[in-house]
Order: C-alpha cells, then structure tokens, then sequence
C-alpha cells in the first residue's frame, strides 16, 4: 500500500484529501506544521508527498526545494497544490517539484498524478 504525505495548512482540507485517498487504498498521514517536515518525511518516508505552496508563515515551495536536495527525500516525488495556477512551471522547473495540480481539483485528477508519480518512483529505483 502506497504511503502518501499530504502537507498543508487547512485541517478541513486534509480531512478531506486524506478519507479520499484512504478510500482508494493509500496508507495518508497529514501534517500540518511545515517547520518540522524533513524529519517527518525522514520517519514516514512516503512513496509521494502533496505539498501546499502557501503555508503559514511557509513557502512550500522552499520547503520543497529542501526535500529535493537533502539525500533521505530527493528520490520521492513531490506533487505541489496551490490556488494559483501560474505558478505551475515555477514549481516543477525552479524548484524540483515532480508535478502540480491547482485547487480546486476532482480526485481523479488528483488519482492520475499520484499514479504518475509512483511510476516515476518506481522507475528511478
């Protein structure tokens, strides 16, 4: 069973994102404090991480930028959320991510990108 961590801010959100996931088989832990993720990934070394742009008093995209240089995270594709859709190439070609998808977003689009990832994971390994 695949592990995804989802990062972000909003509680309603991931409550949300995470019974969705669940309900398709995936193994979610939630975490909300980005001050602390790296050792979080370290511990729970997910298979994919979704991680918000805007968190507080955060940049997701810095935070993402750490996890794609650090030796425990680099491998693990990170699928960056956010309301702001033009920030989209950002993202993927500043900042590492491996894909992103704009809020609000179906599930199944959702779906389609975490199945995207985990084959890149898989390939890479």
């Amino acid at each position: 069973m695949p592990r995804i961590l989802i990062v972000d801010d909003d509680k309603d959100l991931l409550t949300v994102i995470k019974s969705l996931l669940t309900k398709k088989g995936f193994d979610v832990s939630v975490y909300s404090d980005p001050v602390n993720l790296l050792p979080v990934v370290k511990h729970l070394e997910p298979q994919v991480i979704l991680l918000d742009v805007f968190l507080a008093g955060k940049d997701g995209l810095e935070i993402c930028k750490k996890l794609k240089s650090s030796p425990f995270s680099h491998h693990i594709p990170v699928i960056i959320f956010s309301a702001y859709s033009q920030i989209e190439e950002t993202a993927i070609d500043e900042f590492g991510a491996h894909d992103f998808i704009a809020k609000p977003f179906e599930i199944n689009e959702l779906m389609l990108k975490i199945d995207k990832a985990l084959l890149k994971r898989k390939e890479s390994l």
